[in-house]
């Protein structure tokens, strides 16, 4: 069994949790509520980018992290608020990935999460009608780029630390589930 599908299996469970966490945005009402939303999501991944690209370089890991928190930023302007507005928000305390398991484990949920961002594009364009939504507007395969993600994570894990990397994907899962409950 390859990584992967490895990490799909001992996540899922952790996976379905945050998808249910995640249900109401298929039926946002409003642009403000759906700015609120935005507000969560940035406040999580600014502070995780910057963990995630220390931890890439100091890893030397040939992987270069799609942009996230500079869309969320700019799709909260696009709403009208304004740079000091998007500046004040609380920051989450991102999972620990200093460690080589722990950082591909992340990646995983923060890839993976691109192929979920479609479908949220859509709740969003339904419910809402035209807003920003260039975080969650995936540019590209977003397939290959996780098979791409695959392919370099299992070729800097050695097979034993495949369980810490999928404990590393559920906590990273549970973490974000538990910083949506407390801004929500």
């Amino acid at each position: 069994m390859n990584l992967l599908a490895h990490l799909r299996i001992e996540t899922r469970a952790a996976h379905r949790a945050l998808e249910d966490e995640l249900g109401f945005l298929h039926r946002l009402d409003s642009p403000a509520r759906y700015a609120g939303v935005l507000a969560a999501f940035l406040g999580f991944h600014e502070p995780l980018e910057k963990a995630l690209d220390a931890s890439i370089a100091a890893h030397d890991l040939p992987w270069e992290l799609a942009p996230g928190a500079g869309l969320l930023a700019g799709d909260l302007r696009g709403l009208g608020w304004s740079s000091a507005r998007i500046a004040s928000l609380r920051r989450a305390d991102p999972p620990d990935v200093a460690e080589l398991p722990a950082l591909v484990g992340s990646l995983y949920v923060v890839e993976g999460a691109r192929l979920g961002g479609r479908l949220i594009t859509r709740w969003v364009g339904e419910a809402l009608g035209p807003v920003p939504v260039s975080f969650f507007a995936s540019d590209g395969d977003v397939r290959r780029r996780l098979r791409r993600f695959g392919a370099v994570a299992e070729h800097v894990l050695t097979a034993d630390q495949a369980e810490a990397a999928s404990a590393a994907a559920n906590l990273h899962f549970r973490i974000f589930g538990e910083w949506l409950r407390a801004v929500s």
